[in-house]
C-alpha cells in the first residue's frame, strides 16, 4: 500500500507542477494585464482619451487661431482710427495756420490801403498762383494765361506791397502741403476701416469657428464610440477566449484525473496480483491479450506462432494445474495411511 500511495501522489505531484505552472502563467498574465490597464486608467496609453484631447486641443485652437486673428483687425482698425484722428488734427492745425497768415495778409492791405477789387490786389492773386504752381509744393490749377500774364507783371516790376504779401503767402507752403497729404490720409484710412467693417458684416468669423469648433468635437465623439464599441468587442472576444482556455484547462485537468484513477487503478491491481497468483495469471494474460491480437492482425504466420504458443502454455498451465491437484491427492492420502496407522 505504500508503493500504491507514492505512486499515486507521484502522478498528483506532475499534474500539480502542471497545474501551478498554468496557475503562474496566468497570474502573471493577469498582472500583466493589471498593469496595461492601471496604465490606460493613468491615461498612458488611453487612445480613446488621447483622441477627446487631441480634439479639444484643435477646437481649442480653431477659436484661439480665430480669437487672434479677430484681435489683429481689432488692432488694425484702432490703428488706422488713430491715424485718421491724426490727419484730422493736422489738417485742423494746417487750417488754422494758413487762417493766421491770411489774417496778417489782410492786415498789411489795410495798411498799405489797397482795395480787395482793386487791381493791384487782382494782380497779386494771380502772381501767388503762379509763384506756388512754381515750387511745386501743392498741385495749383492756373491756365496758360494766368502764367504768361504773371510773367508780365514780373517783367514790369511789384509793387512793394504785392512783394511783401507774396513773401508772407510763401509761408503757407508747409501748411498747405499738410493739408493735403492730411486729406489724402483721411480717404485713405477712412476707406480701408469702412471695408474692414463691411468685411465683417458679411462674415461672422467667431461664429464660424465655434462652428468649426464644434464639428471638430463631434466628428472626434464620433470616431471615440467607435472605438468604445472596437473596444468592447475587443473585451468580449478577450473574455470569450479566456474562457475558452480556462475550459481547455478544465478539460485537460480532468483528462489528468482519470489517468491518474487509470494509474492507482492498474497499480491496485498490480498489488492485488502480488498476493493471488491465479488472478496474477489472468492480469498477464489480460494484458498479453491485446499484443497478441495486434500481432495476429498484422501477420498470419507469426499470428500462427503465437497461437501455438498460446495453445503451448495453456496445457503447460494444464499439467501444472493437474501435478498440483496430485499432489494434493497425494498429501491427504498419505495423511489417510497415518490415520490408520495410528
Amino acid at each position: 500500500m505504500r508503493v500504491n500511495n507514492v505512486s499515486i501522489f507521484a502522478g498528483g505531484d506532475a499534474a500539480a507542477g502542471r497545474i501551478s505552472q498554468n496557475g503562474r502563467a496566468a497570474g502573471q498574465k493577469q498582472q500583466k494585464a493589471g498593469s496595461i490597464n492601471a496604465a490606460f486608467l493613468n491615461g498612458q496609453f488611453d487612445p480613446i482619451e488621447k483622441k477627446r484631447e487631441m480634439a479639444k486641443k484643435r477646437a481649442d485652437k480653431i477659436i484661439s487661431d480665430t480669437y487672434a486673428g479677430e484681435r489683429r483687425l481689432d488692432d488694425e482698425v484702432k490703428l488706422r482710427g488713430d491715424r485718421l484722428k491724426q490727419h484730422y488734427k493736422t489738417l485742423a492745425d494746417s487750417s488754422r495756420e494758413i487762417a493766421k497768415i491770411d489774417e496778417e495778409k489782410e492786415a498789411l492791405r489795410k495798411e498799405y490801403g489797397v482795395e480787395k477789387d482793386s487791381k493791384e490786389q487782382k494782380d497779386l492773386e494771380i502772381l501767388e498762383k503762379y509763384k506756388r504752381s512754381n515750387r511745386h509744393v501743392v498741385e495749383v490749377p492756373i491756365s496758360k494765361e494766368e502764367r504768361e500774364y504773371a510773367q508780365k507783371l514780373e517783367a514790369e516790376g511789384l509793387t512793394e506791397y504785392q512783394e511783401r504779401a507774396l513773401q508772407m503767402d510763401s509761408f503757407k507752403d508747409r501748411h498747405l502741403k499738410n493739408i493735403q497729404d492730411s486729406k489724402g490720409g483721411i480717404i485713405e484710412e477712412a476707406a480701408t476701416i469702412r471695408a474692414m467693417g463691411l468685411e465683417r458684416l458679411k462674415k461672422f468669423p467667431m461664429l464660424e469657428a465655434q462652428q468649426e469648433a464644434e464639428k471638430v468635437l463631434e466628428s472626434a465623439s464620433d470616431e471615440i464610440i467607435g472605438m468604445l464599441i472596437d473596444e468592447a468587442k475587443d473585451h468580449i472576444d478577450d473574455k470569450a477566449e479566456e474562457e475558452q482556455e480556462k475550459a481547455e484547462e478544465k478539460k485537460e485537468e480532468e483528462k489528468e484525473e482519470q489517468e491518474k484513477l487509470e494509474e492507482a487503478k492498474e497499480h491496485r491491481e498490480e498489488m492485488e496480483a502480488l498476493t493471488d497468483p491465479e488472478k496474477a495469471e489472468k492480469v498477464e494474460r489480460e494484458r498479453r491479450r491485446p499484443q497478441e491480437t495486434e500481432v495476429l492482425y498484422a501477420d498470419p504466420m507469426t499470428a500462427g506462432m503465437l497461437k501455438m504458443e498460446n495453445v503451448k502454455n495453456d496445457i503447460q498451465q494444464e499439467v501444472s494445474d493437474m501435478m498440483l491437484k496430485m499432489k494434493l491427492v497425494a498429501e491427504d492420502l498419505k495423511g489417510l495411511s497415518v490415520d490408520e496407522v495410528l
